[in-house]
């Protein structure tokens, strides 16, 4: 059964636990292993955004809102940049 399927059929309160539900370290890696082959390469970026979005605070998935906004933002910018400079170090290796 497809992990995502929950994310986008149910009334409000469904959708938003499932996906609250797969925040979780675990969980979320049951989602990202459904990512098509052609993707493979952005799992660790899905993780990171993951953790910026959502990290662990007293064992559980904080969903609240920073008082610092670039505590997120930045951690948020970094994850990608890392993902450019990889994708662009895997294309010039197989060029």
């Amino acid at each position: 059964m497809c992990q995502l399927r929950g994310w986008y059929t149910g009334i409000y309160t469904e959708i938003a636990n499932t996906k609250q539900g797969h925040m979780g370290k675990n969980r979320f890696e049951n989602v990202i292993a459904e990512f098509a082959p052609n993707f493979e390469t952005l799992k660790p970026l899905a993780r990171e955004l993951r953790s910026a979005l959502f990290p662990i605070r007293d064992g559980d998935i904080f969903t609240g809102t920073f008082h610092d906004h670039n505590i997120m933002y930045d951690r948020i910018i970094k994850a990608f940049d890392r993902a450019i400079t990889s994708l662009r170090e895997e294309e010039q290796a197989i060029a």
